[in-house]
């Protein structure tokens, strides 16, 4: 009965060595090789008639095998594994020899285990490609959400501008906050802003925009943060829900940050910090959740040092900066502007104008102090003002017409009389704000003067009126 036992036993190990699916090998403590399974011939190309017998050493010598585990764990007396590539059957294998000790802890056997890991590189490889082919997908929906831009005027033929542009649709994707856009003014932070926030999981939320310039402090505050009613004199009987609370679940961009009083920074630190602001004349603060971007065209890092800005506010806004360049520093960019601009007011104004290689030289060689918002107003004058076809002659007649303000006063002619120098340096400063400003507002706040003040000037000097 025992003997029956003991060859069932060694019927059931021999059956699970032969159709074991890894290569199974037994080597004495010389390295001979004693014994291997059907799977150890498939994956190193030879047959057991051929190896028996023979010891491993050999085999490296003959080049059937690169290395071998068994050398290795015999001379480090551990187990061993190790990556060995067989010539004959063209297989990757992972190879691991463990040592079999007798009571003295001298070495008796070195059994060998064997696996294909040719699969999991051919795997790894498909991995690596699926990869790339997703990395090609993001990069050309990428693309396709750049070429988006152009119906916004947001033209990105220039490397900064792309790479500006990319790292404003990651933050936007990530759902990113307290974003601190920095350009100057007329680079189109504001098309920006509204670019981030339509590319977020909550676009379809409230996207709020607040010039922090336009308003004084008093008004700033309670725009930003609503008040309750009867809260100070003049106020709405019925209170009113600030900003910050109807951009809840969505995006609040405050534009002109540079330009905010010190009071209401603190207040919006503050806000920052708690997630909840403080109505005035509230008593019960109101958690919010939105999203902020902020816009300047001022040195933040100079005016935190000058004391104007608080510099623990700096910090908190500033978690993403992106720069946008100016325009003088892209000139790639500006025939895709001048095509899009053109296209749009020829339609508007029921035109045909076109601008050759004379107009488009002397745009590039133009420094575009005003940026894109200058261009797009010097296109649009030319448009208007110019009763031909090409916009040649017209756009550098007045583009050579324009004098930077601070320029050195040129001398009298002969004959001129004072009203008339007068006269002629203040057609070149209000051509220059007509070329820079969207708006006689703008223009009034470029010129330092009142809005009716500018639309009387420019009646007087025959400038075409430009949007209140």
């Amino acid at each position: 009965m025992k003997d029956e036992s003991s060859h069932m036993t060694t019927t059931y190990l021999q059956t699970i060595f032969n159709r074991s699916a890894d290569g199974l090998m037994i080597c004495d403590a010389k390295g001979t090789i004693l014994k291997l399974n059907r799977a150890a011939e498939i994956l190193n190309g030879v047959k057991a008639s051929e190896v028996l017998g023979k010891d491993v050493r050999t085999l490296v010598k003959e080049g059937q095998i690169d290395r071998s585990a068994t050398q290795e764990v015999l001379e480090t007396k551990r187990q061993v594994s190790v990556i060995q590539t067989t010539p004959r059957s063209k297989y990757t294998l992972l190879v691991t020899g463990t040592p079999v000790f007798d009571d003295h802890h001298n070495i008796v056997f070195v059994v060998i285990n064997e696996r294909d890991i040719s699969l999991i590189e051919s795997m790894r490889k498909e991995l690596a490609l699926a990869r790339q082919e997703s990395e090609k997908i993001k990069d050309e929906l990428t693309e396709l959400t750049l070429l988006e831009l152009k119906e916004n005027n947001i033209v990105a033929q220039s490397d900064s501008m792309k790479q500006t542009l990319k790292l404003a649709l990651k933050l936007s994707v990530i759902n990113a906050s307290n974003i601190l856009i920095q350009g100057e003014s007329g680079t189109g932070k504001g098309l920006l802003a509204k670019f981030i926030h339509k590319h977020r999981t909550g676009s379809k939320m409230p996207f709020i925009q607040i010039n922090c310039a336009a308003l004084p402090e008093n008004l700033l505050e309670a725009e930003l943060f609503g008040y309750k009613k009867g809260a100070f004199t003049g106020a709405s009987e019925k209170g009113k829900i600030g900003l910050f609370e109807l951009a809840s679940g969505g995006t609040i961009f405050l534009d002109e940050i540079g330009e905010m009083s010190i009071g209401v920074q603190a207040k919006l630190l503050k806000c920052l910090d708690d997630h909840e602001i403080m109505p005035i004349g509230g008593t019960v603060p109101k958690k919010i959740e939105c999203s902020i971007i902020a816009a300047t065209n001022q040195d933040l890092d100079s005016q935190t040092f000058n004391k104007k800005f608080r510099l623990d506010l700096f910090h908190r806004l500033n978690t993403f900066t992106l720069l946008i360049p100016p325009l003088r520093h892209r000139p790639e960019d500006i025939l895709e502007l001048v095509r899009i601009t053109l296209k749009k007011y020829n339609k508007q104004y029921n035109r045909r104008a076109r601008i050759g290689y004379k107009a488009f030289e002397t745009l590039q060689a133009y420094d575009f102090p005003g940026n894109v918002r200058e261009l797009i107003n010097i296109i649009k004058q030319a448009i208007v003002m110019c009763d031909r076809r090409s916009l040649d002659d017209y756009l550098v007649k007045a583009l050579n017409k324009i004098t930077p303000l601070g320029t050195k006063v040129q001398p009298m002619k002969e004959g001129s009389t004072l009203s008339d120098k007068i006269w002629a340096v203040e057609n070149e400063i209000l051509m220059q704000a007509a070329m820079k400003c969207l708006t006689t507002r703008e223009a009034a706040s470029f010129l330092g003067i009142s809005q009716p003040s500018v639309v009387r000037k420019f009646k007087k000097h025959g400038i075409a009126i430009i949007k209140k």
